[in-house]
């Protein structure tokens, strides 16, 4: 046999002949199944069970009734274990059921173009007459804005006159004296009445704390020679690191010092300070 007659007469391995010679080219996908499965003796029963595959999803591939079948990813997923369990080449009939499928439900046959929407058409004049209309309002928001300004109505300042004396431009407030005896009203004096002011100056470095009768610090400070502490209170109570260096005078009269040179005092009154200076006179 020559190979032009051989190449003729060559037909794939899993088709099978019937008995005029009709090839299964001719058939569809799901009859190379049937026919394959027929064959092999086996029924839909026993070829279920042995691949696993639903009965009813094997009916359907046999009939190709895409009805019976789960999503198409699946149903081409058992076609193809169906395909090799019957000894047929599973890419060649899933391309052919997937062919003869699309082609069935028109998957496959291009279909009329998407009709367009035709494009809204507007009566002509329409955009003129929105834009004039967009102007109009433009121009009518436009002056409700500015119209305040210049219109009868606009929001006059009130005249000067209305205007409370304190809120006019030229409001100058009225300065007084202060009246300085009477910061001292209510405030107990002492001998204050008699003009008397109790004096401590410095004559050499010290530090002074000065309370009042009820405990509260008045005056705290370091002092420097020449510094001098004043007050009309009586009542208070003086502390020094160096009692001798507080120079004590009223109205006046030296009192003498605040106690003796060297020695710090804590909380002492005047009364109690000067006969220590007169001690030291």
């Amino acid at each position: 046999m020559s190979s032009q007659t051989r190449m003729a007469g060559f037909v794939p391995v899993d088709s099978v002949f019937s008995e005029n010679g009709a090839s299964y080219v001719q058939y569809s996908a799901g009859d190379r199944l049937r026919e394959a499965r027929a064959k092999a003796g086996l029924t839909l029963d026993s070829a279920s069970a042995r691949t696993r595959i639903r009965r009813d999803y094997l009916e359907a591939l046999e009939t190709m009734d895409t009805r019976g079948l789960p999503a198409r990813a699946y149903a081409l997923g058992y076609l193809r274990t169906y395909a090799g369990f019957l000894g047929i080449e599973p890419v060649g009939i899933v391309d052919q059921f997937k062919r003869e499928v699309d082609t069935e439900t028109g998957r496959a046959v291009p279909s009329a173009g998407a009709k367009t929407r035709d494009p809204i058409k507007l009566p002509r004049g329409v955009f003129g007459a929105l834009l004039i209309l967009v102007s109009v309002a433009s121009v009518a928001w436009w002056y409700s804005e500015q119209a305040p300004s210049f219109g009868a109505i606009a929001n006059l300042p009130s005249p000067p006159d209305a205007a409370p004396e304190w809120a006019r431009a030229d409001f100058q407030p009225e300065l007084r004296a202060a009246d300085i005896g009477s910061i001292w009203t209510g405030v107990p004096l002492g001998d204050a009445a008699a003009g008397e002011r109790l004096t401590l100056r410095a004559t050499a470095p010290t530090s002074l704390e000065v309370q009042d009768a009820s405990g509260r610090i008045l005056y705290s400070r370091s002092l420097v020679v020449g510094d001098i502490y004043q007050t009309r209170e009586d009542g208070l109570t003086f502390s020094a690191s160096d009692a001798g260096a507080i120079q004590l005078e009223r109205g006046g009269v030296d009192l003498g010092t605040l106690g003796l040179a060297g020695i710090p005092v804590e909380n002492i009154a005047v009364a109690s300070a000067e006969p220590a200076a007169g001690e030291l006179e």
